[in-house]
């Protein structure tokens, strides 16, 4: 398939995209950057800008939906998508590879992965066009090497893990050999990129940078070493992916001589390789997240497409790789099942999707009942992930500081609770605990429950309570239920 007609029907992803933009609940993740996008800052707490600035630019356009939220997810899946296209070569384990859960369900929500996915996938296609202009007599100029450096200081911004972008792209120089060809483009590009991410450095300076050693303290710590940590990302990483980047890696390994001979495939194996390595390496120290490594598999593609072409003329081979994407496929029709009519078989706990529609609808019954009474001062709440939902709804909502982990509404800490307006949302619990906890000995005025029933059975019950000196009117009606579908 040529690639003006991949594209062609790449483009035919959009629709579904956007329809699973639609119908794919909002997570607390995705409301909590969207708060971002409210309140731009040359950094934040927990990541770098760059997805706050894009939810600002879709939202300011298409206004404050959902869907006008996740278009820079949108946007970012079809870039990843047109790049592996064009880096792969036979493409036909393309269509296997678009199934998987990462360029489904999870291409469509929005996250730092957005910016920095979209970014790692240019400066892949930038760094593998540099490596065929210096193989050829036709050596780059000085404005290929700063667009290479606006890419990866972009992709900085995004996301702190595109650093290993810059030592991956890094190493394929080295081994290109003839530095006097490319040291001084180079360092074009490494000053280009260090004055666009430069807004991360000015905003930790006056904090001491604490947000930084934050983020370091997040990814490198390693609480809880071993083979089990391991295990279960490496079926993380099966259950999203298949076993097919596995069998690349080692297979890449093996003919690493080979294919770094080779222009076009020396950026995709040291993209692929050293990334994938040191997650691999991370996965035995302690819990890495899924979605960590998911950059290092966009240049796993176009190595997999040339593993494949060497080996489909055996059918066990030709089989057995198509195999390797059944667990992928599997879950992406699992997912689509499961979002049109819940699967009774899957336990609450794991049933992330039902319990975040039942989450919505308690938050919009709380804006309900706030509104209902006239109430329009702040509520008080717990954790990062309840603040942004209710303020998705509406509410004046603030997250305490000193009570869970610290976010980007900690940063900048309000005043102690206002006993005039002492109301509080708690997740679960007794809520005369839980109010103290927040409000010190204040006594509850009243209190409203709400259920939160995932397929019929009670998950927790959440409180909106009343400690304010004069009370608001809330809890004078029946609790609400509110049942997950």
């Amino acid at each position: 398939m040529s690639f003006p007609r991949f594209t062609c029907y790449s483009l035919c992803l959009l629709p579904v995209y956007l329809l699973l933009a639609a119908m794919v609940p909002p997570f607390d993740d995705e409301l909590y950057y969207w708060c971002w996008s409210r309140d731009l800052q040359l950094s934040y707490y927990d990541h770098p800008p760059m997805v706050a600035y894009m939810i600002r630019v879709a939202t300011e356009l298409f206004g404050d939906s959902i869907l006008a939220i996740r278009l820079p997810a949108v946007v970012s899946s079809l870039v990843v998508v047109l790049v592996i296209g064009w880096l792969s070569r036979p493409r036909d384990l393309l269509p296997l590879v678009f199934l998987s859960p990462m360029l489904t369900f999870t291409a469509v929500m929005v996250t730092p992965d957005t910016p920095m996915l979209m970014f790692w996938a240019l400066y892949l296609a930038w760094l593998t066009e540099m490596h065929r202009r210096l193989a050829s007599e036709s050596a780059p100029g000085l404005w290929w090497w700063a667009l290479g450096g606006a890419i990866l200081g972009c992709g900085v911004l995004g996301k702190y893990t595109t650093g290993l972008a810059v030592i991956a792209g890094f190493v394929s120089f080295v081994i290109a050999g003839q530095p006097r060809r490319w040291l001084v483009g180079y360092t074009l590009q490494g000053v280009v990129a260090f004055l666009v991410a430069s807004p991360i450095l000015i905003y930790n300076i006056p904090r001491d940078f604490v947000p930084l050693r934050y983020q370091w303290g997040h990814s490198m710590s390693s609480p809880d070493p071993g083979l089990k940590m391991f295990a279960e990302f490496v079926g993380g990483q099966m259950l999203l992916l298949g076993t097919v980047p596995f069998g690349v890696f080692v297979w890449a390994l093996r003919n690493r001589r080979e294919l770094l001979a080779d222009p076009r495939l020396r950026p995709a194996l040291c993209l692929f390789v050293i990334p994938f390595a040191f997650f691999m390496f991370k996965a035995t120290r302690g819990h890495l997240e899924g979605n960590w490594a998911f950059p290092c598999y966009l240049a796993c593609w176009p190595l997999a497409a040339v593993w494949y072409s060497r080996v489909r003329e055996s059918a066990w081979w030709r089989w057995g790789i198509r195999a390797g994407f059944g667990f992928p496929v599997g879950a992406t029709v699992f997912l689509a099942i499961h979002l049109i009519e819940p699967v009774p078989l899957l336990p609450p706990a794991v049933d992330r999707a039902t319990r975040q529609f039942a989450k919505l609808e308690i938050a919009r019954n709380v804006a309900s009942e706030l509104r209902s009474v006239g109430y329009t001062g702040p509520v008080y709440v717990m954790s990062y992930q309840w603040t942004a939902t209710l303020r998705w709804h509406g509410i004046d909502a603030r997250q305490i500081p000193g009570v869970t982990r610290a976010s980007h509404f900690t940063e900048r800490p309000e005043p102690t609770v206002d006993p005039a307006q002492a109301v509080v949302f708690l997740e679960a619990g007794d809520p005369k605990v839980g109010s103290a906890e927040l409000t010190g000995d204040r006594p509850i005025q009243s209190a409203t429950s709400y259920a939160m029933l995932v397929r019929g059975m009670e998950w927790s019950v959440c409180w909106l309570v009343d400690c304010s000196e004069r009370g608001i009117g809330i809890g004078r009606k029946p609790a609400g239920d509110v049942a997950g579908r």
